[in-house]
């Protein structure tokens, strides 16, 4: 396994300057982490922290092996295991992708917090609709953002579901931060736009500058000013004003005046807002199985596969390896990642020796065949013909039939958990029987 290089600074510290700010997003049909730069970063981190066996069971072992020959093009191609061996052995190899960090800064933090309290104290006492955080996913076509913040008028609520809002909000906010402040200028502004969001504030946080846009009644956004005194009147809800020079300024851990930058404003509605209802018509989490269409090429990731599978987007460091969520949303983020980047593109970021090592390990393979057969013997099936998980690699006759979508699941995170237990035993040269 090739190890980071630290260059004598504390580990932790470099997976948060090259790290990508957590947001995950479904832009024309990739995983996007912040940018695309960013979702190749995250990508070669998985494959540094977990190495192969987190994505060989998400495809057949014939389209790694020519996703080698495809990535790396030896000649002539190996046809011994000893030969690929010796091949690999002698390949040099070098493709740490560039860092797609900062993960956070103070500043980015201050305006967002300031922000998500003042728009939520808002909603709560001025009753005319809905604020949502950054883990809340708007579709605009079959496209799924998730903007810093959103408010949703109580006349737009008809499109909110549990998991994702169906078309544009009133008023969407993206606070940029490294990298991501093109991706929020400029492929986002026209995104949303495009989809008739009638407001979005661009938030520039270093350094400090706030853009406003209005959609005009010709379709096209125009920039608005605050007034004299630096207020900014919103449309998006009666009494919306934000004073600029509070934003600009202002700590979060002021508690006197932690409401603010938004201004107070007297609003009563006796109606209540609606409330969201599960409707089992839309797609929603783990609606879908988790079977990653992985093929040499990158594959388009539909939005009902990215609103069912993807996490949420809380990445964190154990001191083991990166965690997205948790360790089965990891699993998730490293299939999309192999969906949007392709097979070939992905065993580009290891060594070729990892690959080789990992698609011969027959020391091992009988002790997982032999825990999968268990597996499916004491399983109970239907008809065997009506649904499949796929093939595993090193294992393709092993197929889970007529079982439910959960017992799958289940099935293929066991494998894949008793794979990365071997690895750890082989490592710590543990018995493994």
């Amino acid at each position: 396994m090739q190890t980071h290089n630290t260059d004598e600074k504390d580990p932790i510290d470099i997976w948060l300057d090259t790290t990508p700010e957590n947001k995950l997003e479904l832009i024309e049909g990739q995983l996007i982490i912040s940018t695309l730069k960013g979702s190749r970063r995250m990508l070669w981190y998985l494959l540094q922290d977990y190495g192969p066996d987190m994505f060989l069971p998400m495809a057949q072992k014939e389209l790694w092996l020519n996703a080698v020959i495809q990535a790396f093009n030896p000649s002539p191609v190996p046809q011994t295991y000893s030969e690929w061996t010796e091949w690999a052995d002698k390949t040099e190899w070098n493709d740490e992708p560039e860092p797609a960090g900062p993960y956070s800064s103070a500043e980015h933090r201050r305006i967002h917090t300031l922000l998500f309290h003042a728009l939520l104290r808002f909603t709560r006492m001025n009753p005319q609709g809905e604020m949502l955080g950054r883990d809340f996913v708007i579709r605009l076509g079959e496209n799924g953002f998730t903007p810093d913040l959103i408010f949703i008028n109580r006349n737009r609520m008809k499109n909110l579901h549990s998991y994702y809002l169906d078309g544009p909000p009133d008023l969407a906010v993206e606070i940029t931060l490294g990298e991501s402040a093109d991706t929020d200028r400029h492929l986002k502004r026209r995104y949303y736009e495009q989809a008739g969001i009638p407001e979005y504030w661009l938030i520039e946080s270093d350094p400090f500058h706030a853009t406003f846009l209005n959609m005009g009644t010709d379709g096209i956004w125009h920039e608005a000013s605050p007034d004299s005194q630096g207020i900014y009147h919103s449309p998006a809800a009666e009494g919306l004003a934000l004073s600029v020079p509070h934003l600009r300024t202002m700590s979060y851990l002021d508690k006197e005046e932690w409401h603010l930058p938004f201004l107070p404003v007297d609003y009563r509605s006796s109606e209540p807002l609606p409330k969201v209802k599960d409707d089992p018509d839309y797609p929603g989490w783990d609606s879908l199985p988790f079977i990653p269409r992985a093929e040499l090429q990158p594959v388009p990731i539909r939005f009902e596969e990215y609103i069912s599978w993807c996490p949420r987007a809380k990445f964190e460091h154990d001191g083991m390896g990166t965690i997205i969520d948790s360790h089965e949303g990891t699993r998730r983020v490293s299939g999309m990642l192999l969906m949007t980047f392709g097979i070939t593109e992905t065993v580009r970021l290891l060594h070729p020796r990892e690959w080789v090592t990992f698609l011969n390990k027959e020391h091992y393979q009988p002790i997982v065949q032999k825990y999968a057969d268990d597996l499916l013997k004491h399983a109970k099936y239907e008809k065997r013909e009506d649904y499949s998980i796929g093939s595993l690699p090193q294992m393709p006759e092993i197929s889970a039939f007529g079982k439910t979508m959960k017992e799958c699941r289940q099935d293929m995170a066991e494998i894949v958990r008793v794979r990365i237990l071997l690895k750890i035993a082989r490592r710590e040269k543990l018995p493994t029987v």
